[in-house]
């Protein structure tokens, strides 16, 4: 289906919503409606899965590095965690829950630790007004040239920044090619 090829957005609808997520994180708490952000890259190769399956990559935002009253991201929570987003997404797609056959949980922690993200961020830092166009990575220099000669920065912390399907690769390896003319 051809909606299953994009983004699926999820606990979106209203602004409501979206804050009540946001200042559980705030507050260190695990949403009790996160917003999600579903993508099943199987619907466009078929290969990556067995047959007659598919695989969902589902990313949630406002989920807090530190949790409050002293809670880690222990196993039991990364599981509550994956029940409160798998019962989510039941509500919009029944019997979602019933054909899971694996999954696992990163929560921000896993992510500063597995791949170096600071604070667990996917995007490199701050989306917030203050990070974005031309003070993105900073106010002092945007875009994709660095201070040091040669150096290039085409990663989500660099102009127009994260979740924008490769532009600041783009925009980087076009500055690399005027800049060697």
């Amino acid at each position: 289906m051809p909606h299953h090829s994009t983004t699926i957005h999820l606990n979106c609808e209203s602004v409501d919503i979206i804050r009540e997520g946001y200042e559980d994180a705030r507050q260190g708490k695990v949403s009790r409606r996160p917003l999600i952000e579903m993508t099943i890259p199987s619907s466009l190769d078929p290969t990556i899965s067995p047959a007659g399956s598919h695989v969902a990559l589902l990313f949630t935002q406002y989920t807090p590095y530190s949790l409050s009253n002293g809670k880690t991201w222990s196993e039991e929570t990364k599981e509550e965690y994956a029940k409160t987003v798998f019962s989510t997404i039941e509500q919009y797609a029944p019997g979602f829950q019933n054909q899971i056959i694996g999954y696992e949980v990163l929560p921000p922690p896993d992510l500063e630790r597995i791949f170096g993200l600071t604070g667990g961020n996917i995007f490199h830092g701050a989306m917030s007004l203050d990070q974005l166009y031309m003070t993105r990575p900073t106010a002092l220099f945007s875009g994709p040239r660095s201070p040091v000669g040669g150096l290039y920065l085409c990663g989500s912390g660099a102009h127009p920044g994260g979740g924008v399907m490769g532009a600041p690769g783009y925009i980087a390896a076009r500055a690399v090619l005027a800049d060697r003319r």
